[in-house]
């Protein structure tokens, strides 16, 4: 019923119209709340039960803390030196310290709390300039005006600049043509 096939693994369960966590919520009332899936050549542990859950992340941290190393992250992420795709280690640590202490920290998050508020009333009068006063509603592609504000600021806390000039006109113009 739910065996995985030679080279895809169980990829052929997630590709039909249901839902992927309901897959696995069936697969878990079968099997029960552990069970392994193969996705390509790599497993998967799934856990669909919070006492097991509890038990892997508090008892067997260090087992389950490190991720794939493949070949796609060492050459398109600087040999595994993101911190999303680094292996546990001395320098996953020590990122995790930086991003902790120096990003996502409440007096962080306080301080870049004006850059926040600014990106989105730049964005939001963006959308506003590029309609006409005539036309009572405009449609936004909601997907586009979040990557926008998103990549405004991170751009913001890291560089200190936002977009601008011909970019921004690119945007400004992929609003235009959300219009119907």
């Amino acid at each position: 019923m739910w065996c995985a096939w030679p080279i895809i693994g169980h990829m052929h369960l997630f590709g039909g119209r249901k839902l992927i966590y309901r897959i696995l919520n069936d697969i878990a009332d079968y099997y029960g709340p552990v069970f392994i899936v193969r996705l390509g050549s790599h497993r998967a542990l799934v856990v669909s039960n919070w006492e097991m859950a509890k038990e892997i992340f508090i008892v067997h941290d260090l087992a389950f803390s490190n991720k794939p190393n493949i070949a796609a992250s060492k050459l398109l992420c600087f040999d595994n030196g993101m911190f999303g795709i680094a292996p546990y280690g001395p320098f996953w640590r020590e990122m995790r310290k930086i991003i902790t202490v120096e990003l996502l920290s409440n007096y962080r998050l306080d301080v870049f709390k004006h850059i926040r508020a600014s990106a989105v009333q730049t964005c939001t009068r963006l959308n506003t300039s590029s309609s006409s006063s005539k036309e009572s509603g405009v449609l936004v592609e909601m997907k586009q005006w979040f990557k926008d504000l998103s990549y405004n600021v991170v751009l913001r806390m890291v560089a200190g600049r936002r977009l601008s000039g011909a970019v921004m006109m690119v945007t400004k113009e992929g609003y235009d043509a959300a219009k119907t």
